[in-house]
């Protein structure tokens, strides 16, 4: 006999079908958002949800942007 899933895992998705999601854990995994490189949770908070070369790159681009109107 299976063990029925319990009803917080249970979802509903746009055509009103049952579906199972897993339950969230404590080790939640982090993507940038701009590169979806997997990153740890400090670096998520630190940089804004980039790991930190898609974040230097973008203080980059706005300091040179910044250099080009003074």
């Amino acid at each position: 006999m299976h063990a029925q899933p319990t009803k917080s895992h249970l979802r509903t998705n746009n055509r009103n079908t049952r579906i199972t999601v897993a339950p969230m854990t404590k080790n939640r995994e982090y993507h940038c958002e701009v590169c979806g490189k997997e990153i740890s949770k400090e670096e998520y908070e630190s940089y804004g949800g980039l790991c930190w070369e898609c974040w230097d790159d973008q203080m980059t681009e706005e300091c040179e942007f910044e250099e080009d109107i003074i």
